[in-house]
């Protein structure tokens, strides 16, 4: 199975979606990312810092992933 393409459909799907608020926009993709990435590479943790940084910081990195052809 080629889990980058079902990722992207997966993150495509949650892009038609309206959601409330930016945090849940970005639970969404980053249940979707980290599950892929763990999937792939068991022992794949995400950044040391992912909670620190802010929510906009976030979504625009797991919308770089979700572009990546």
């Amino acid at each position: 199975m080629d889990f980058g393409k079902a990722m992207q459909g997966f993150l495509l799907l949650g892009d038609m979606q309206n959601f409330d608020t930016e945090e849940e926009k970005l639970k969404y993709k980053q249940r979707i990312v980290f599950a892929t990435m763990r999937a792939n590479i068991p022992q794949w943790q995400p950044p040391e810092d992912w909670e620190e940084l802010s929510v906009k910081d976030r979504l625009d990195r797991l919308e770089k992933i979700q572009n990546i052809k």
